[in-house]
């Protein structure tokens, strides 16, 4: 009798159930350590964001167990609850990590529900590391599923879909899964039930809106409700990914690749090459202000600029360029964090922290007329060459021409922050710092960093989450 071949989803849930087991490697533990020290400084920086702040006011009318922390709050809230608050915080502020070439933003999902399921049942931080971990590599693995290679990009991002919070809930019901004690029957069936919430739009990209920053907040509670449901029994259908009626011809049709989600699984890990955001606006814009500010190195003034091209790969100039009356008015500080016209004037005009930060993204800067004069300086154009490396990398071309009749140009190929181009350690803790102490002291934030860092030895996670309250 020929042996029954395990579907997509049996063999990603037997991933996550091997590591719920023996755990992740040392290295990809460090890893994942990282992303959730990541999460937690762009969630604390974000405390005062209006979206935020009504998320809480929402979830606070719904009550419930206090079992899982609200970061920011001083309170704890049910599971659900504690995931949709905190998965919001986390992508407030677009400061989040993202992967290539699914160009989507993994942990800001994953964690919220890993830290909240494994806060409510008394979890170690060593499993809370390998469920994140595990949520993180399925996670990319469904959106690397949905990139096409001819087309050279996303299938989600063509047809407008947010695969960050489509993707992001069956990662964020791997993750709490695994943290519930479930098997690979059960975290499959998380799996599973998760496919039918995940979702997400991406038109708040282009002309505004706030229920952007909401998507990884909703992907994650809709992960930790999957994987309650599959615990008190609700099942899901074993060709859930690549069946007929299943996410990837649902999402992608026959532009998707299933291959992608079993190829070298358990061998080859995605996560560790997951890049880290320098900056707090789409990833899309960073290669744009790394060549301002290395324009600002050579010397030039502001004042100087007769006008500046932004070259980009073509498929970005949806989200960074269109409609180009926007883009160089932002309507919000939010909306000017998706503008490659705001963001190159920003970053010659001086920005702070690290470059381009949180006080370059208030709807006061976005406002600010000498940054609008300078944004409507700039004209978003496709470049060949960004054409030919995205997405693998995001990279750009700035082109100035000075009022004296100079040519300027910076050509950015690889964006800071994955693997051919790393932000140090250094860089990172910055980066942290800044995002924490925006809402706790300097000495509560060095506590966060020292107790994320230590996950993987502690036994219970109080000390930890206390701090983010």
């Amino acid at each position: 009798m020929t042996p029954v071949q395990a579907t997509p989803v049996q063999r990603l849930a037997a991933l996550a159930d091997r590591v719920r087991r023996d755990g992740l490697p040392p290295e990809l533990r460090a890893d994942a350590a990282r992303r959730v020290l990541d999460v937690l400084g762009n969630s604390l920086a974000a405390t005062a964001q209006p979206p935020a702040r009504a998320v809480g006011e929402l979830v606070a009318e719904w009550g419930g167990a206090a079992r899982a922390t609200a970061i920011g709050t001083g309170t704890r809230l049910p599971e659900p609850s504690a995931a949709l608050l905190n998965g919001t915080l986390a992508h407030s502020l677009d400061f989040d990590d993202t992967h290539l070439p699914s160009v989507l933003h993994p942990s800001a999902s994953v964690v919220p529900a890993a830290l909240a399921v494994a806060e409510a049942r008394g979890a170690s931080g060593a499993a809370l590391l390998d469920a994140a971990g595990a949520g993180v590599e399925i996670t990319v693995r469904l959106g690397m599923a949905g990139y096409d290679r001819e087309l050279g990009n996303s299938v989600f991002f063509e047809r407008g879909q947010h695969a960050t919070a489509i993707c992001g809930a069956l990662g964020a019901a791997a993750a709490a899964a695994m943290l519930s004690g479930l098997d690979a029957g059960g975290i499959a069936d998380a799996l599973g039930i998760a496919a039918s919430m995940g979702s997400g739009i991406l038109e708040a990209n282009r002309t505004g809106g706030t229920v952007k920053r909401v998507h990884c907040g909703w992907a994650a509670h809709a992960g930790v409700t999957a994987a309650g449901l599959a615990r008190t029994g609700i099942t899901g259908p074993p060709t859930v990914l690549e069946g007929r009626f299943g996410l990837l011809q649902a999402f992608c049709g026959d532009r998707a690749d299933p291959g992608a989600l079993t190829d070298r699984l358990g061998e080859h890990w995605e996560l560790p090459g997951v890049f880290f955001k320098p900056y707090p606006c789409n990833h899309f814009t960073h290669a744009g202000i790394d060549a301002a500010l290395r324009l600002r190195e050579r010397g030039l003034d502001p004042a100087d600029i007769a006008d500046v091209e932004l070259g980009a790969p073509a498929p970005v100039l949806r989200t960074i360029g269109e409609p180009a009356e926007d883009k160089a008015r932002p309507e919000s500080g939010y909306h000017a964090a998706f503008s490659g016209p705001y963001t190159v004037a920003a970053a010659l005009l001086g920005g702070g922290g690290l470059g381009v930060s949180h006080e370059d993204f208030t709807d006061e800067a976005a406002a600010d007329p000498a940054r609008l004069a300078l944004a409507a300086k700039v004209r978003c154009v496709p470049d060949a060459r960004c054409d030919a490396i995205f997405p693998r990398r995001f990279p750009a071309v700035l082109r100035v021409r000075t009022r004296a009749g100079a040519l300027l140009e910076e050509r950015v190929d690889t964006n800071r922050g994955g693997p051919d181009n790393p932000l140090s350690p250094d860089e990172l803790a910055a980066k942290f710092e800044l995002n924490a102490t925006r809402r706790v002291t300097p000495a509560a934030a060095a506590r966060i960093t020292e107790l994320t860092y230590d996950l993987a030895a502690l036994d219970e996670l109080d000390a930890l989450t206390s701090l983010l309250r």
